[in-house]
């Protein structure tokens, strides 16, 4: 696979500091409706739609806070258009149900945008077989799929515009097209995909004949006076895909005569998704420079995507002129309000989107509601609102300033609480501080940085570089206490010379304790992004490095696109990967490996070996708080192991417990689905 990331310059983020905002908040007409700014969420799923796949009250109000938070254009998700993948469009309530959520976001000021769809290949094949162009088997289902007659393509060409005919009934501003991520338009474009010899493939021109008839489908069916956009991959990112320069010679023909009113530019398939929703290691702004080969030959608005999650490089696109509109969609599910605080100047108050799609995407792959593993409130919008002013002011005491203690304190200060919080370390941050040392992933760094700036905000009496005693917090005289002390790196059990010196944790090789010798082994008992950030920060220190899980690959907990972009980073750092595998006895200068099945023997020689093998919770000071009466709430990896996700919810929701300020007439916690 292929998969170059250009950038045509370096964005820097700037927090604190005033900064002007003469683009990003300028209006801009799109075809027939005007935006108040340049902040566009781009279509994505949330899983919060009714059972019919319609936006019901829990969607809306998701939508809501966003138009609330300032963000001048909301889109939706995909929508099928056609019975071959559930045709959203023919259910009896579509009307209805659009026309609700339009009039609930143009309440708060912003526009709406409904996305039209077709999976193609990449559809769901446990019911029937995809439909598609040619029988080229994709990602994630790899099934052969059937290829489309003449008359179904031009039937599925009917749905687009029936779908268009729906959404402005509704009185939505307008309909964008899916022609990107490799679903069923681009493998029309795509030579990769595209193996007809009909009128739609055989050569460049003809490969275009499924999108331009949609598009006209369309006008034919809601006229030139509605506005009608699309999303189109710049580059497929793949290896016998279409390219950037491709994408050049398709838009005169996708924008002729004035037929679309914007061009939205993405980029991506399923079988380089990495970049479609890419993980914290693309750099912020990754793939601007597709928007901008656009920009160059259009004058309709052109939006962008790309990791933009500061509004200071928002701006700075937008006066480079690289885009019209910017799409800031994991930025805004991070911080709904961030574009009320970019134009009030309170920009250290922004909680930037550190691209672990955790939450978002994450959740989306299990088929659970999304959320936010930086933000809990993020889908819960309907039944948590907003965090109440308390009527009985409490002092509360937090033990532990890793994110679980710092999000209990943000919450029970913003309810009008005395906080005090207790870390042992020098700055906020927990283990975060540790994950941001690892290569790609310095934007982890963010969440020690607004939790630091937000408590001080609160007024929050914040004591780093003071472990947390009992005593101490019994002389403070608490109403509350929550106990957010973390863990400690586990040793696992039944390996023989497990306590030699030359076996050290991944915690203490990312936070800089020297390695000796050239091979290392490390062990994943973890099966997240540890052993993996350990071998990658190893190899890059020119070392011989193998990972081993007894699982069937290694990190198999990761969310899919980090899973994907890690997997090609260790290859291309020679990392060794052995799966099945595990660890039977240590000894100086080698190790006994077996197969976890066959349970065969083979000695290898390593002159370290690194344990990435989970947590023990620190539970000693919650016992000694309660044997001395206090009500005490744990939170966090001292409550059990779990990830950054789990930590946030649960001192949030400790925080507004203290009030009972906890709806308990929705579930709280999606149950998690396991994913290979």
């Amino acid at each position: 696979m292929i998969c170059v990331i250009f950038a045509p310059r370096q964005y820097v983020q700037f927090t604190g500091a005033m900064a002007e905002f003469r683009h990003l908040f300028s209006p801009l007409q799109i075809g027939s409706f005007t935006v108040r700014n340049r902040i566009v969420s781009t279509p994505h799923h949330t899983l919060f739609t009714d059972d019919d796949g319609l936006p019901g009250a829990r969607e809306i109000a998701y939508w809501v806070s966003k138009a609330r938070g300032g963000i001048g254009l909301v889109e939706s998700h995909v929508h099928g258009i056609h019975w071959s993948i559930g045709d959203t469009f023919a259910q009896p309530a579509a009307v209805t149900k659009f026309r609700n959520a339009t009039e609930a976001i143009h309440a708060e000021g912003a526009k709406f945008v409904g996305q039209l769809w077709h999976p193609g290949a990449q559809g769901n094949a446990a019911i029937r077989s995809p439909w598609a162009p040619s029988p080229v088997s994709q990602p994630d289902s790899w099934a052969v799929p059937h290829e489309m007659t003449v008359a179904e393509t031009r039937e599925v060409i009917g749905g687009y515009a029936r779908g268009a005919a729906v959404l402005r009934e509704a009185g939505v501003d307008g309909a964008e097209i899916h022609g990107a991520h490799g679903y069923l338009i681009t493998q029309f474009l795509s030579p990769l995909s595209n193996k007809r010899e009909d009128e739609y493939g055989g050569d460049f021109e003809r490969r275009m004949t499924f999108a331009l008839e949609i598009i006209d489908a369309i006008r034919n069916e809601v006229g030139r006076d509605w506005t009608v956009g699309m999303r189109i991959s710049g580059d497929e990112m793949t290896e016998g895909g279409y390219t950037s320069d491709d994408f050049v010679r398709m838009i005169p023909f996708l924008t002729a005569d004035g037929q679309l009113d914007y061009l939205s530019v993405s980029v991506g398939t399923y079988r380089s998704k990495d970049t479609v929703i890419a993980p914290s290691y693309y750099p912020n702004g990754a793939f601007v420079y597709l928007s901008a080969l656009a920009k160059e030959v259009l004058d309709i608005p052109v939006f962008c995507i790309g990791r933009i999650n500061d509004p200071v490089m928002a701006e700075q696109i937008l006066e480079d002129r690289q885009a019209d509109m910017v799409g800031m969609t994991r930025a805004n599910i991070c911080d709904p309000e961030l574009p009320r605080k970019a134009r009030e100047g309170r920009l250290d108050e922004i909680r930037h989107c550190i691209g672990c799609n955790e939450g978002c995407w994450g959740h989306v792959e299990t088929l659970r509601p999304i959320n936010c593993a930086f933000n809990p409130s993020v889908g819960r919008e309907e039944y948590w609102g907003d965090i109440r002013q308390t009527a009985s002011p409490k002092r509360v005491v937090v033990a532990g300033g890793g994110p679980a203690g710092c999000e209990a304190a943000r919450v029970a200060a913003a309810a009008g609480h005395s906080v005090t919080l207790f870390e042992a370390g020098e700055e906020l941050g927990g283990q975060t501080l540790t994950a941001a040392r690892a290569p790609g992933r310095s934007d982890w760094g963010e969440i020690g940085r607004y939790f630091s700036a937000e408590l001080r905000r609160l007024g929050v009496d914040v004591r780093v570089g003071s472990r947390a005693q009992a005593g101490d917090i019994l002389a403070l005289k608490p109403d509350h206490v929550i106990v957010a002390t973390g863990g400690t790196p586990r040793v696992p059990d039944g390996i023989e010379g497990i306590e030699l010196p030359h076996v050290v944790q991944a915690w203490e090789v990312l936070n800089g304790r020297a390695v000796a010798g050239d091979r290392v082994l490390v062990l994943d008992d973890e099966h997240h992004i540890q052993a993996a950030s350990a071998a990658e920060y190893l190899a890059s220190q020119g070392k011989q490095v193998v990972i081993v899980t007894r699982e069937f690959q290694i990190g198999p907990n990761m969310e899919p696109n980090t899973r994907m972009a890690t997997l090609r980073r260790l290859d291309g750092a020679g990392v060794a990967v052995s799966a099945t595998t595990w660890v039977r006895s240590i000894a100086p200068g080698s190790a006994v490996l077996y197969h976890f099945y066959s349970e065969q023997d083979r000695e290898e020689s390593f002159d370290a070996v690194v344990m990435a093998c989970g947590i023990i919770p620190e539970t000693a000071l919650s016992r000694q708080l309660t044997e001395s009466g206090l009500q005490v709430r744990s939170v966090g990896d001292c409550a059990g192991p779990g990830r950054l996700e789990m930590a946030t919810f649960q001192g949030h929701l400790a925080a507004r417990e203290i009030d009972g300020d906890v709806p308990r007439d929705r579930p709280l916690v999606s149950m998690p689905i396991r994913r290979g």
